[in-house]
């Protein structure tokens, strides 16, 4: 054993030790709205010596930090969380009623510039909820034909009524890119968005190096998900930490994802793909 470090919370998912060995990790509040697996809401940074250096909450009744984050080059950080949304809200976007719970979670990432010892800057922000489509209601916003937008997110795309019904569960950064990864466990997918844009920018449809805005550049797992296949094209199950591989290892540059089989009809195992 070489060192351990002690906190008040319970552990959040996450925890990276930093080049500088200080360690930051999530810890979890016990938001009693966002009561399900991967739940956060604090972020701690420790010195060498155990000492605590910044702390960061994000956890209220309408968000929470969840699963993971991902810091970057510059010392900021990119933080998943939930935000919820009230059953009015989603069925006015177009939502199947059948399939609405009282509320349902939505997924953002905001990017904190750390100053003191609690506070942050929020320089950047995407959010899925600018990202939608959806083909039940053609007097609802977001109507249009699933198959011919695959850079947006079906509204639809689950039947469960699961208010956590993406529950993404990892974040990755590819600073030569600009771009962002991030694993939708519930969607048996991976998206990549642009990180080059305003916040601005990305609840649009424009801007950014790819002029896409924040739409999805890329995605891969499940394509029946925007009606591009069947189930029996879906290649991901229950997924975790989909990554970049780094330069200087095998494979520099390509994807590396853990997937677990969760639900597979063909397999029982799980596997790490690249």
């Amino acid at each position: 054993l070489i060192k351990t470090w002690t906190s008040q919370y319970n552990a959040g998912l996450s925890a990276y030790l930093l080049e500088d060995g200080t360690m930051i990790r999530a810890g979890k509040l016990n938001n009693t709205t966002f009561s399900t697996g991967g739940q956060g809401g604090i972020i701690e940074r420790f010195d060498w010596n155990g000492n605590i250096i910044w702390s960061y909450e994000i956890s209220s009744s309408t968000e929470c930090q969840h699963h993971d984050f991902h810091v970057l080059p510059n010392g900021n950080i990119l933080v998943l969380v939930w935000e919820l949304k009230t059953r009015a809200e989603v069925l006015a976007a177009g939502r199947d009623s059948a399939i609405t719970n009282t509320t349902i979670w939505m997924e953002k990432v905001v990017e904190l510039q750390p100053f003191g010892t609690n506070s942050a800057n929020i320089v950047w922000e995407w959010k899925i909820w600018d990202h939608l489509i959806q083909d039940y209601d053609s007097l609802k916003p977001n109507y249009g034909v699933v198959r011919d937008h695959p850079e947006l997110l079906n509204l639809n795309s689950e039947t469960r009524g699961n208010k956590d019904w993406l529950h993404c569960n990892s974040v990755d950064y590819n600073q030569e890119l600009d771009q962002i990864i991030i694993s939708v466990h519930g969607l048996n997918e991976f998206w990549i968005i642009d990180h080059s844009t305003t916040t601005a920018q990305a609840a649009t449809h424009t801007g950014g190096t790819h002029n896409k805005g924040g739409d999805f550049l890329y995605r891969w797992g499940s394509p029946n998900h925007y009606n591009r296949g069947t189930l029996a094209d879906t290649k991901l199950w229950g997924q975790h930490n989909a990554q970049w591989i780094r330069n200087g290892l095998n494979d520099a540059g390509k994807i590396l994802v853990f997937n677990n089989g969760f639900g597979n009809p063909d397999s029982n195992f799980s596997s790490v793909d690249i």
